[in-house]
């Protein structure tokens, strides 16, 4: 997650330099100062900006005026996520004491642009609007005005997003996950029951870096149907020092990809799991990889296309989106560019594609970009290509850097990072979205297991699936090589063809029908809470499977154990494994491996009927219940439910088997 910048990335080098010119003509060449100066310098360069800051300061204490040391200490707070009026101040003051007449001279044209896109970031587009006409005005260098006339167009987008917010909720997820550290990259499983992330946090013996943070490592942490429990850094992913960032997470979440910086630069690797465990991640091969910077990658529901970018020559402009898919024996092919409606002529970065294989999230900073990287969606139309993207509005997008958005399988939910809410916890928090209405449409999620008989190479094997209305293609699954086990993401009140084959062998269609029944629900799995206050309109807080969300947010100094305790005193719990509305009928092929004496349907008042297996004690039996099914491949999505708020839920129980 990068920290706030002013473009400081590209343009850092070009204000020293002018910085360095203007102090003989403003600062004064003393000696004491100016080795001051550079120490302050170097310890910017370096990410350490309280000693910079610092520093800058007490340039500052002796000399009021010094117009380096309050330009610098200014890029200083913006880029550190200080208060972005004070950084103001600072920069009006060094600009009131140049000359007039040097205010256009190049070091004062770049600190009045420091000082619009500084405006634009303090949500104040306007201000910053007349600032950037100016000095569009002033200049003749025609790559110049085109950069101008750029930042002026996005200046615009964020007035007109600015005005007109998108409604929604967002919710940090406290201080269990956000530590006084940058904390980003959210990853949730399907069933939301495991949450991956990265951060700075400290872990083991670490050595603190320059900046006052640790090296980047990936954390996981699980919920046991009632609770998230502790995080825990995932040791397999990182050596101290070395920097790992996680990327993505495959639908069926047994793949994770990771960025790293390597010999050979930026790369993106991957780990499997196997065996219960996480394996050493691989360097993903060429030309997936090359010589050039590849930042990101995300894989499409069906796991035959990778969603990749890189700045390797034949692009459109620095980071483009490109897309590999894999040929008949599991191989990946040449990589194509996804060309100009997902590419614009500057970076672009983070591509997700939603379950429904048809929207498609990145960041921007091109297209109707507000200022840096925005978060856009694109949809496939019935003829191949990607539409005309759609910026997400604010407040997902601000003139600042957002990128890294994770959809989940209802679209009206998400995750992402941010550190623009007073709410947070440390530097960048990890916060959950909600949107108040975004998605039309139902998807469901239908699980399968392989039997390849034959002994084919398990990467031979695909699932070919056509949607009957209209014969079209709908996905090319490839099992878990593993396992043998897939997961299909099918629009709900549809039929299917699906057909498994290998380039050796092809097996019988077979036709099944998807109701609208099965559409996957994830409403009753309120995880989160703590909502940032933000302007209206908001949705009103919900309650937790019966347990008041303010109260727990009260109570959030008690400690983990207490709370338990509190909670579960005579708490007796089940395994919920379907809800479904409207009562529809469940063939009892769809429990298979389980003992149908244990199995009950509960009809609830809510219009759902459950399907719950078992009745336990305590928790920890049901979690070792869930743990046994799930090891024999069924029911991925169950969950650990209390069985007191399920039965005052419920009209009544009947035992599956007495149907």
């Amino acid at each position: 997650m990068n920290m706030r910048s002013l473009h400081i990335n590209s343009r850092m080098i070009t204000i020293i330099f002018f910085l360095m010119v203007s102090m003989s003509v403003f600062g004064g060449r003393d000696n004491g100062r100016f080795r001051t100066f550079k120490k302050a310098m170097a310890a910017a360069e370096n990410k350490d900006f309280e000693t910079a800051m610092a520093l800058y300061s007490e340039i500052l204490s002796q000399n009021p005026g010094h117009v380096d040391a309050l330009t610098q200490l200014g890029v200083c707070m913006v880029t550190a996520n200080q208060s972005l009026d004070s950084a103001l101040v600072l920069f009006n003051k060094a600009l009131n004491i140049i000359p007039r007449e040097d205010r256009f001279s190049p070091f004062g044209f770049e600190l009045q642009r420091t000082i619009a896109r500084t405006h634009n970031l303090n949500a104040h587009p306007k201000k910053a609007l007349a600032i950037l006409k100016t000095l569009k005005d002033s200049v003749e260098n025609t790559q110049l005005k085109n950069e101008l006339r750029t930042e002026i167009l996005q200046t615009r987008n964020a007035a007109v997003l600015l005005k007109n917010p998108v409604p929604l909720k967002i919710t940090n997820l406290g201080d269990q996950f956000n530590s006084g550290f940058d904390d980003h990259s959210p990853l949730v499983s399907l069933t939301g029951n495991r949450i991956f992330f990265t951060s700075r946090r400290p872990a083991g013996r670490d050595k603190e870096l320059s900046d006052g943070q640790y090296s980047e490592k990936v954390f996981f942490a699980e919920h046991n149907g009632y609770e998230w429990e502790q995080p825990r850094p995932m040791g397999r992913f990182f050596s101290r020092s070395e920097h790992k960032s996680i990327l993505s997470l495959s639908p069926d979440g047994n793949r994770i990809f990771l960025f790293k910086n390597d010999r050979e630069g930026k790369s993106i690797y991957v780990s499997n799991y196997r065996n219960d465990e996480w394996q050493e991640p691989e360097k993903l091969p060429h030309p997936i990889n090359s010589e050039w910077a590849e930042t990101h990658a995300s894989l499409s529901p069906d796991q035959s296309t990778l969603f990749f970018t890189s700045d390797r020559p034949g692009g459109y402009g620095g980071l483009d989106i490109y897309m590999v898919k894999l040929n008949e024996y599991g191989k990946w092919g040449e990589p194509v560019n996804m060309g100009p409606e997902i590419n614009s002529e500057k970076d672009e970065e983070t591509p997700m594609l939603h379950p429904d294989g048809r929207t498609l999230y990145f960041a921007s900073e091109g297209h109707s970009s507000m200022g840096r990287f925005d978060v856009f969606f694109s949809q496939l139309e019935e003829d191949g290509s990607w539409a005309e993207p759609v910026n997400m509005g604010h407040p997902i997008n601000t003139p600042d850097d957002d990128f890294f958005f994770v959809p989940t399988l209802d679209k009206s939910q998400a995750y992402y990072a941010s550190y623009r809410f007073k709410e947070n916890v440390g530097r960048s928090d990890i916060y959950k979205v909600e949107f108040d209405s975004l998605y039309n449409g139902s998807l469901a999620v239908i699980e399968g297991t392989i039997q390849n008989s034959k002994n084919l190479p398990a990467e031979h094997i695909r699932i070919l699936v056509s949607r009957d209305s209209d014969n079209k293609r709908v996905g090319d699954y490839r099992p878990n090589p593993e396992t043998g086990r897939y997961l299909l993401f099918l629009e709900a009140g549809e039929s299917y063809t699906i057909k498994e084959m290998s380039p050796e062998k092809e097996e019988e269609e077979q036709v099944i029908n998807v109701p609208e029944q099965l559409a996957f629900d994830n409403s009753e799995q309120v995880l989160m809470v703590q909502d940032p206050r933000m302007l209206p309109p908001l949705k009103p807080e919900q309650e937790s499977f019966g347990v008041d969300t303010r109260k727990l947010a009260e109570n959030n100094q008690k400690s983990a154990m207490e709370r338990i305790n509190d909670q579960e005193r005579d708490t007796t719990y089940t395994i919920q494994l379907i809800a479904l509305k409207h009562y529809p009928k469940v063939g009892l092929w769809f429990f298979n491996g389980l003992n149908l004496e244990t199995v009950k349907a509960m009809e609830g008042r809510d219009g759902y009927l459950r399907y719950v297996a078992g009745h336990f004690d305590s928790r920890e039996e049901a979690i070792r219940y869930r743990s046994k099914i799930q090891r024999e491949g069924h029911f991925a999505d169950a969950w650990i439910r209390p069985w007191e708020p399920l039965k005052e839920l419920s009209k009544g129980q009947t035992l599956l088997a007495e149907r």
